[in-house]
């Protein structure tokens, strides 16, 4: 592995031509919705609900009881579920709400145990339509970030995304503006070492442009990009990435990613293997395995080649209330003695009402040296999501 080349797996990677795009919840392929397009207006997932995903979410993810009487129907919970209930919207526009908020307790049970409540996440969602059959699309995220800062400024409001798509066609779609790199499994947790660390975190959207290619079996997205129109000139990652996705059978797919950038300040180069896999009906099991490779271009040192891996696991037990498991390994640098990060969260995602999300987490991470490792790291977290 001492002398392994990126370049040689960035080359098998592209002769395979299979990548795989998927965020927000890609567990949800165990309720057999393996396309992002099905409920977000963009297809590679993330950002606001479309009407049918609203109704999806109402009638399929939802808890029925106790909040639904029995003798209601189905299409009647799923008219309920518009930004205005069951007012309908003027066709050319479709406003959204999102709130995440975080409660996190380090340590646990000891004298030095910290606890803290975390604004993480405040969107407003604006898609505007220009005409009915919504050929040509504009999708606006306007955010509030709190205390993660937005590069270098914190408790302000920015424009998080903004981008027109254009659908050519059910098989050819293209957006331009600021938007989400194309890249692996857009998993919500922006901390996971899948997102932040690799440069693809809560706020690393990007200018340039994606051109998406789908059809049943199998999509394609090619992503040319140019940096967040918020940073330095300096800082501006700017490259290409390449992600697809392959259905081997229904409720199975695999992928990969491919993504290469640089700045005057870093280089980087990603390359990623996903598969998803529904088990049974709301049930899933997804997972991401790739490498990451950065320059840093100041100091003049060589190419740190590390990996990281995400296992993800989604049981279902009732309508509305899931087990969920996620394991995360990372070592930063595989050709000399480097630490090593493991991480395991256990817990539980609900849906108990229309619009509303909660977890209960508990974690415990680990990091180790070829000579001595650190103590394990517990942590509780419960965390509360509301999608109007």
């Amino acid at each position: 592995m001492r002398h392994f080349k990126f370049s040689y797996a960035f080359f098998i990677l592209v002769s395979f031509i299979l990548a795989s795009q998927a965020q927000a919840y890609p567990d949800f392929i165990g309720y057999s919705y393996s396309s992002c397009i099905t409920c977000h207006y963009n297809g590679l997932g993330g950002g606001g609900l479309n009407d049918y995903g609203r109704a999806l979410y109402a009638t399929e993810i939802t808890a029925r009881d106790p909040f639904f009487p029995k003798k209601m129907e189905e299409e009647e919970i799923a008219a309920k579920s518009g930004f205005l209930g069951s007012k309908p919207m003027p066709w050319w526009i479709r406003p959204g709400l999102k709130y995440r908020g975080l409660w996190l307790q380090m340590d646990p049970g000891s004298k030095a145990s910290m606890e803290r409540f975390i604004n993480m996440q405040n969107d407003v969602n604006l898609t505007f339509f220009g005409d009915k059959k919504q050929t040509y699309t504009l999708v606006t995220t306007t955010s509030y970030t709190g205390i993660e800062p937005y590069y270098g400024k914190t408790n302000t409001w920015f424009a998080k995304e903004y981008y027109i798509r254009w659908k050519k066609s059910n098989n050819f779609w293209l957006y331009v503006g600021q938007m989400d790199k194309a890249f692996g499994i857009r998993n919500v947790d922006h901390t996971a070492v899948n997102r932040k660390a690799i440069t693809l975190g809560q706020f690393d959207q990007s200018q340039g442009v994606i051109a998406h290619f789908t059809y049943p079996d199998w999509d394609v997205a090619v992503n040319a990009f140019f940096g967040n129109g918020a940073q330095e000139d300096v800082e501006k990652q700017k490259g290409f990435s390449v992600a697809g996705e392959y259905q081997v059978f229904e409720k199975f797919k695999i992928g990969g990613s491919a993504l290469s950038s640089q700045s005057d300040l870093a280089k980087w180069n990603l390359l990623a293997f996903t598969t998803r896999m529904g088990l049974s009906k709301g049930s899933a099991i997804m997972a991401e395995a790739g490498f990451k490779e950065k320059t840093d271009k100041l100091a003049n040192t060589k190419a740190q080649l590390g990996t990281y891996a995400l296992v993800e696991t989604m049981v279902n037990v009732t309508r509305g209330y899931n087990l969920l498991s996620v394991i995360e390994h990372s070592k930063s640098d595989i050709s000399k003695s480097s630490s090593e990060n493991m991480k395991w969260s256990l817990g539980a995602l609900m849906f108990p009402l229309p619009r509303l999300e909660l977890r209960a987490m508990a974690t415990n991470a680990k990091t180790y040296t070829d000579s001595t490792g650190a103590q394990d790291a517990w942590a509780l977290q419960g965390q509360i999501h509301v999608s109007y």
